[in-house]
């Protein structure tokens, strides 16, 4: 946390801006120093005894090696100190979990430890006789043997003392709030046990209810609870105070509505008891910032619990995200199709330097409530034309008879697709009130046969006999809501639509996304301005919050104001056409970071591509029944575009033409274009479809070989709207890279000399199936490695992963290593002195073990290779699932308010030993730039901070698709690119029915075509 004046907490005047950078430098020059101080004090004091007392055998040795005699080429001086630094963590480690309850530590005595990689929260502190009989743990180097047991440990690189210096400081607000935690207090954790009438396990669906069940227990107990409680919402409670029992656990039980709208009584049981007592919040998050523990998960989940109380009593709840009352003004806006947005916000407590609760806007897609036939009208209603809404049909009409015209059919299919799953209100006639889930759209009640008393009626007859009720939809269908195995048919005009959040499992459409896209990107003022409003809403910033104060917790009303810094961009080299001397690139100026035109390069000089491959072989396939003559001005477009910049549009070889709702003549005009010996067909759609993509695609990259490129009609232009140059550039810049051509490199004069030797710049990336398809598709993984000195020619490996879940760890890593190692021997000649891996898709509880499992499948690739070939390897893990932004304090004027491009933030927000930073390496266009989180998980090359950072931001620079910075390296939108192909190439196969062991193979050997994932 950087201090702040109380003059600062005003509008920064610019007279004084100067003045006040060099406080906050100075402020972040002190929490340095004392952070620093306060870490060695107890590192000189606690550490090596502790050390030594506390490990023997194998452990001892991994000690004596540090002693005086080692040299220092075997163990560098900075990885020395990550071993005592680790080893003291273990005895630490070891020593409060002695502290804790007895059961605790039977408990985790009777537990087998595999490992830091594989501990949970709950069993992380273990004893000092079972890490004696633990591997040894290995630090420094990744260069030993393979075939030997060991475990590696992210280095601890970060901290005070070891930030980047480089850049422009540039000042930011972060939406980070500094956290006070009272060293006074002690927090008692009691496990919940709640029965219910039901035989189902509890599920987080049923938070609410057992609230409403736990705040009763606690009114009518007053004797055993105390006035403020935090619960979890299913098995964990925790106190600042002993519960008042005396027994080994106490039970109660509450009757209570099943919920706020249905009458149904349910009875619930709870039975608490003790599981620990005396833990320490402020101590456990010290000795975390201090270095000394790996973790303190379980003392933030706890802090996590405290300060998210009344944010559960006042809101619907999803996950860290909550979201007030959807009938407040303001609280959500209604999109087309049924739904609607809500807004809230998120937080979760973030230990960087300092503790931190960070707290962020939350947006989530929703259902709207309301009469069932009004929605039915909404989800069926015809898309709009220009500025007029969306066409709706009128269901009532006739007694609904407009369902049963010959659309029907097709309204059923929607409609049905639309209701499964979500929760519908059932509204007897006699106004008694059901909730159940729908499953599916039936017939109409006029026609829709059931048993009743032995005989055969309809559902009108039925209502009409029991409830005396004539229905006055007849011809509009009924819902099958509940148990799949129970015949609950209900006519649509009982029913209601629940207000509920949109399940995971369900998209909204693209006009939804678009409004709901425009409603939600807003700006960085307004963005900072909803964050500080949500806080003040729910409790005043916590000053109101009684919760807070019973645990000894404030939050600061203000975000954090830390100095961050601006990097340069990169210079980028083209070729020069003008420069007929010599064959070497011509160094580009990114005058305006974020984007550059290769059209505007140094005076005189005529740019174009480092290495075109020029089109010439190439047919088109139009499925929009596209005019030839806008074909043909299209054709001549692109030419002329590319004459611009020396590359070659040769006159295409023919049209082909099909009709898009015809797949088998779609797939029988693009084998015959295939047959002709083409570099490229290109396919004009009206839109997006699915399984035309996903069929051409697999034909094209698998079987065929010859490369795609799809373009909408509205893309393509006409003679009263000719296609934009923009969008004709970034066409070529495609179709040169799928030919195996390179758009632009990075110039040889930039620093740090990434180029100068040999080197693979690795993406990697896990794309998991949707929720609903989980079980049945395959995780994909995606490993892409450079080909090519200039890291601009990529080679892509892919592989599906365990059905049966969602594996994030690349289980085949030393076998797709292997393979790009080789191909990259095979054209280059030789091996790469480094591998720089840019991993994505991880997250923080799953470091240490993609750490120990992908990084010594890359360590095993390169020792098959060559026994002695041990090349440096630096490790990095991109996150994009984060809730951190930055805000200038002082905005620039003009439509974009964001941060600039380069900015970097690696202090005050960052992990407190480890090295970790946020990079805004793109420019944000519309609402708020999110920066990317990077964690250094391992670096044998021991690169500086402003290395690291300038290297990851650079290689922003040298994706093909586009001339702008992008958001992460290149190799790692490579990757999930490729992921995404693999995943369409899939698809294509389940489509189809061809999805075998035989075919999936073929998927991952049978790639060849050059950057194919373009």
């Amino acid at each position: 946390m950087v201090k702040k004046n109380k003059k600062n907490k005003g509008k920064v005047q610019k007279a004084s801006e100067n003045e006040e950078e060099k406080q906050q430098e100075t402020d972040l020059q002190s929490l340095e120093e004392s952070v620093k101080l306060e870490s060695s004090e107890k590192k000189q004091q606690e550490i090596i005894p502790e050390t030594i007392s506390a490990i023997g055998g194998s452990a001892s040795k991994s000690y004596s090696s540090l002693t005086p005699g080692t040299s220092s080429a075997e163990i560098p001086p900075t990885q020395s100190l990550q071993k005592l630094s680790f080893l003291s963590q273990e005895t630490d480690t070891s020593e409060q979990s002695s502290q804790g309850s007895s059961s605790e530590t039977s408990s985790s005595q009777n537990t087998p430890i595999q490992g830091l990689a594989k501990t949970s929260k709950e069993t992380r502190e273990i004893t000092k006789e079972q890490r004696r009989n633990q591997p040894q743990t290995r630090f420094g180097t990744s260069c030993e043997p393979g075939n030997v047991t060991h475990e590696l440990a992210i280095p601890k690189r970060g901290g005070p003392g070891n930030i980047g210096k480089e850049g422009k400081k540039y000042l930011v607000h972060v939406n980070h709030f500094p956290l006070k935690i009272s060293d006074q207090k002690r927090i008692n954790h009691y496990d919940l046990e709640i029965t219910t009438p039901w035989k189902r396990l509890n599920r987080r669906s049923d938070e609410p209810l057992f609230r409403r069940g736990f705040r009763k227990l606690c009114q009518e107990n007053a004797n055993i609870f105390p006035n403020y409680i935090a619960f979890d919402g299913i098995k964990s409670i925790y106190t600042t105070r002993k519960l008042g029992y005396s027994k080994e656990s106490w039970t109660g039980k509450v009757e209570i509505p099943d919920s706020l709208e249905v009458s149904k009584m349910v009875v619930l049981s709870f039975k608490v008891q003790l599981a620990r007592t005396n833990i320490d919040l402020a101590g456990a998050v010290n000795t975390f910032i201090a270095g000394q523990t790996p973790n303190a998960y379980s003392e933030v989940q706890i802090l996590n619990i405290v300060l998210s109380q009344v944010a559960r009593e006042k809101c619907v709840t999803i996950g860290r995200n909550y979201f007030p009352e959807s009938s407040i003004q303001g609280r959500s806006v209604d999109l087309t199709g049924g739904k609607s947005v809500w807004f809230g916000f998120f937080q979760s407590v973030n230990i960087g330097w300092k503790p931190m609760l960070n707290v962020d806007v939350a947006n989530k897609p929703a259902v709207k409530g309301g009469n069932m036939i009004d929605y039915m009208e909404e989800v069926l209603a015809g898309p709009a034309r220009g500025r007029e809404p969306p066409i709706k049909p009128n269901f009532r009409d006739q007694g609904g008879r407009f369902w049963d015209s010959r659309k029907a059919s097709r309204h059923v299919l929607i409609l049905e697709k639309d209701l499964k799953g979500l929760k519908v209100r059932y509204i007897r006639p006699d106004k008694q009130k059901r909730e159940w889930r729908c499953n599916k759209v039936m017939d109409p009640a006029k026609s829709l046969v059931m048993e009743h008393k032995g005989k055969k009626i309809t559902i009108e007859d039925y209502f009409r006999i029991e409830y005396k009720h004539r229905l006055q939809f007849p011809h509009l269908p009924c819902l099958h809501l509940g148990s799949v195995q129970k015949n609950y048919y209900i006519p649509a005009e009982l029913c209601e639509m629940k207000t509920q959040p949109l399940p995971q499992s369900k998209k909204l459409g693209e006009d939804e996304t678009a409004q709901m896209i425009k409603t939600t990107a807003v700006t960085p003022y307004d963005r900072k301005k909803r964050i500080e409003d949500n806080l003040r809403d729910i409790s005043n910033t916590f000053q109101n919050d009684q919760y807070a104060k019973e645990f000894g917790l404030s939050v600061e009303s203000v975000m954090s104001q830390i100095p961050a810094r601006v990097y340069d961009p990169p210079a980028l080299a083209y070729k020069d056409l003008n420069n007929k001397k010599d064959n070497k690139p011509v160094k580009f100026e990114i005058t305006q970071p974020g984007k550059w035109d290769m059209l505007r390069g140094p005076r005189g000089s005529k740019l174009s591509f480092i290495d075109n491959k020029h089109l010439t072989k190439w047919a088109i396939l139009d499925l929009a029944n596209t005019s030839p003559q806008d074909i043909d001005n299209f054709v001549d477009s692109l030419y002329k575009e590319g004459d611009k910049i020396g590359y070659h549009v040769e006159f295409h070889r023919e049209v082909a033409r099909a009709d898009m709702y015809n797949m088998n003549n779609v797939f029988k005009e693009f084998q015959r274009l295939c047959s002709l010996d083409l570099q490229m067909i290109l396919i004009i759609t009206r839109g997006k479809n699915a399984s035309i993509y996903n069929g051409l695609k697999h034909e094209g990259d698998v079987i065929s070989k010859i490369s795609t490129q799809f373009v909408q009609q509205k893309n393509i232009g006409n003679q009263r709207f000719p296609p934009k140059p923009a969008t004709l550039h970034n066409i070529l810049l495609k179709i040169n890279s799928k030919l195996g051509g390179t758009n632009q490199i990075l110039d040889s004069s930039i620093s740090p000399k990434i180029f100068s030797s040999p080197v693979m710049i690795m993406g990697a990336d896990v794309t998991h199936p949707a929720s609903d398809f989980k079980g049945e598709k395959p995780s994909i993984a995606a490993v892409v490695g450079s080909m090519d000195p200039k890291a601009s020619q990529y080679k892509c490996e892919i592989r599906f992963q365990d059905t049966a879940q969602n594996e994030e760890m690349i289980l085949s890593m030393e076998e797709v290593t292997n393979k790009l190692l080789r191909e990259f021997r095979n054209r280059t000649k030789r091996e790469p002195s480094r591998l720089i891996f840019y991993r994505d898709g991880v997250s923080e509880g799953q470091f240490l073990t993609v750490l120990n499992k992908e990084l010594a499948a890359i360590r095993r690739a390169c020792s098959s290779l060559n026994e002695n070939y041990k090349p440096a390897i630096t490790f990095v893990v991109a996150q994009k699932r984060h809730k951190t932004r930055l805000f200038p304090v002082n905005p620039p004027t003009g439509r974009n308010q964001n941060v600039p491009p380069g900015t970097a933030v690696d202090h005050t927000i960052t992990h407190p030993t480890e090295f970790s930073f946020f990079l805004a390496s793109h420019e944000g266009i519309q609402g708020t730039t999110k920066p990317t989180s990077y964690h250094l998980l391992w670096d044998d090359a021991n690169m500086t901070p402003d290395d690291l950072i300038k290297m990851t931001y650079y290689l922003c620079h040298v994706y093909a698709r586009c001339e702008r910075s992008v958001s992460y390296p290149a190799p790692t939108y490579y990757a999930h690119l490729a992921a995404f192909r693999a995943r369409v190439h899939h698809d294509a196969l389940v489509d189809t029915n061809r999805d075998t062991k035989d075919n999936r193979a073929r998927l991952e050997e049978e790639i060849s075509l050059a950057n194919y994932f373009m």
